[in-house]
Parts: structure tokens; C-alpha cells; sequence
């Protein structure tokens, strides 16, 4: 389960919890950052994450792993660095975080999640940030 910084990182870490609870699997974790040495807002993030599921009695690996932003088309190369570390700790599902961009930016960064779901080999759920997400009917 990737998981950067905002408000979508809570979200996505209960929907894989619950997953994982679910289906009897340990969680890995990974936060990715943007700088190649995590700063101490990265540990710290890291720490909380280590919290969430040490409260939630769920086994979990979770590691800060650096993403290159800088590039253009961000997301397609952030998605394939996903995969990669998918194939390194032989994953059986990805979770991960969806913000809908404007057409301009989805043009020039792309989607990190569009790149996964291309590419994976194995079952991905996206979770929507909260603006995507449809109100219940009552």
C-alpha cells in the first residue's frame, strides 16, 4: 500500500486495513516522499502509520521509500516505481489513493494510480479522495 502525504493517506490506510483484516494478509506500507533523505516530517508520518496499525492489531511492514516528483509525467514514472516495489515484497494486492486532476494536469503529470492498474498483476483498489466520492442515498 503506497501512501503520500494528505488527506487521502487516512482513507486509503483504513481501506487496506480492513482489507487486510478481511482476508488474514500482513500489510507493507510504504510512504512515499520526495526527498532522497526522509526529513523529520517523513518519520513522523512513518511513526503515525506504524501507530494506526499497531492499534488496529493488523501485522504491518511499513518503510518511507523516495519517489522522483520532479520529472515530467510524474505519475506514470511514480506508478512504475510502485510496481516495482510490489515485485520486490511479492504483494497479492495494491491499495492505493486517487485525486482527480484538471485535464491540463492529468496531461502534463499523469496518474500514478492509471499507471498501476495498466501494470499491475494483481488486484488494485483505488480509493477516491472525498470530492470524488458519491454522498449515500438516503
Amino acid at each position: 500500500m503506497p501512501v503520500a502525504s494528505g488527506p487521502l493517506r487516512d482513507r486509503v490506510l483504513e481501506t487496506a486495513i480492513e482489507l487486510g483484516a478481511a482476508f488474514g494478509e500482513d500489510l507493507y506500507v510504504v510512504h512515499l516522499v520526495d526527498e532522497e533523505t526522509a526529513d523529520g516530517t517523513a518519520k513522523r508520518v512513518r511513526d503515525e502509520i506504524r501507530e494506526r496499525v499497531r492499534s488496529a492489531d493488523i501485522a504491518a511492514t511499513v518503510s518511507l521509500e523516495y519517489v522522483g516528483h520532479g520529472l515530467a509525467r510524474a505519475g506514470p514514472r511514480i506508478g512504475q516505481d510502485v510496481i516495482e516495489l510490489a515485485a520486490d515484497v511479492t504483494v497479492t494486492h495494491i491499495v492505493m489513493g486517487h485525486t482527480s486532476k484538471g485535464l491540463l494536469e492529468e496531461l502534463t503529470r499523469g496518474s500514478a494510480a492509471q499507471a498501476v492498474i495498466d501494470a499491475a498483476t494483481v488486484p488494485v483498489t483505488v480509493v477516491p479522495d472525498a470530492a470524488e466520492t458519491p454522498a449515500p442515498e438516503e
